[in-house]
């Protein structure tokens, strides 16, 4: 049962820190620019928020709830928890927009829909993808999955193409940054020794954009690797950024935060001398979106590139506190559209959520 119980617990990790957004994201002390904001009665426990196409999608508990990004319509509702075609085993997973379709997970099966919330078909992945997608590029599909030990646990996710039929093709990229270990099963004890736990952790992230492969990793600073549907590099960008230094303010923070965690007994914080280069990163309307730990009068730094990583602006207008231990989930939580940026938050007074647009 060892890989079993290993792919069910990362399955679990990529769920829980990939697919949950906080009932109220802190964000930082936002500048005089207006914010619009709308209230979102339809969701209850929104997982994520995708933007594109001038509609915005959120992924809920049980389906997807879709609105007008231009005057926030409620629109429709995508899916329903079931067994049948077009339906979620145990509510929608990770949901990925693509050019002619929404790409959504259904466990170990990527669910395709029409933008429009229309099911077209879906396909079973070869291998344990773990918290990333897998998606069609060209006429090929990419995925970075977790190779197995022989102990049962898994490897970091590499970068692999596959065909159609899901027979690999090639590996394209290097290990990527491991995840945070699962939390420990309900029940039970904390352990003799605690377990080093990184607050702190490098970013490291990719997505299909007109039929090419974006990865970023931090750990080569503003890196991001440019790959065409076969897995050949077409070309890097590349920038180096002043190192942001992990503050005594920041740890203490953490740590007093911490102590809310039921999971707190069990790890050793643990903080490393500067944060990533960047934080998470986004493409919209041809051009990409980089979120650093830079702040300047509570918001962070944004750096906007064409897709060639010429800098065509730079700023802090990012109003959004990163999540610094799991970036990769924090990326799911906001997204950009028509150059806006699109967050939730939980509206205590009429206890709903809403759209903030800005």
């Amino acid at each position: 049962m060892p890989y079993r119980n290993s792919a069910k617990r990362l399955l679990i990790l990529g769920f829980i820190f990939g697919l949950a957004l906080p009932a109220r994201p802190v964000a930082a002390a936002a500048n005089e620019e207006v914010v619009r904001i709308i209230p979102l009665p339809e969701v209850e426990k929104p997982r994520q928020i995708c933007a594109e196409h001038g509609r915005v999608y959120i992924v809920d508990d049980r389906d997807i709830a879709v609105y007008s990004f231009n005057d926030g319509r409620f629109l429709r509702k995508i899916g329903r928890v079931g067994q049948g075609p077009g339906e979620f085993k145990i509510g929608p997973g990770r949901l990925t927009i693509l050019e002619d379709r929404l790409a959504v997970r259904n466990m170990f099966e990527v669910v395709f829909f029409s933008l429009a919330g229309d099911y077209l078909s879906q396909v079973r992945e070869p291998s344990f993808a773990g918290f990333f997608p897998y998606l069609p590029v060209g006429k090929n599909f990419v995925a970075f999955p977790h190779d197995r030990h022989q102990d049962g646990s898994f490897a970091p996710a590499t970068g692999c193409i596959y065909d159609g039929e899901g027979k690999l093709l090639k590996r394209f990229y290097p290990a990527l940054p491991e995840f945070p270990p699962a939390p420990p099963p309900p029940g039970s004890g904390p352990p003799a020794q605690k377990r080093d736990a990184l607050m702190v952790r490098e970013y490291a992230d990719w997505l299909v954009y007109k039929g090419m492969i974006f990865v970023v990793d931090s750990r080569k600073g503003l890196s991001i690797s440019v790959f065409d549907e076969e897995g050949d590099l077409l070309y890097g960008i590349q920038h180096k950024l002043d190192r942001v230094k992990v503050t005594k303010e920041f740890r203490e923070s953490v740590l007093e935060e911490r102590k809310k965690s039921k999971y707190a007994e069990y790890d050793n914080p643990v903080f490393p001398e500067f944060f990533p280069a960047f934080v998470s990163f986004k493409i919209d309307g041809g051009r990409i979106y980089v979120v650093t730990p830079a702040q300047k009068d509570g918001l962070y730094e944004v750096i906007e590139m064409d897709l060639k990583g010429k800098i065509l602006e730079r700023g802090f207008r990012f109003p959004v506190k990163p999540i610094f231990n799991v970036p990769e989930a924090f990326a799911l939580q906001y997204d950009v559209e028509d150059g806006k940026f699109l967050w939730l938050e939980y509206n205590d007074a009429k206890e709903i959520h809403d759209l903030h647009i800005r």
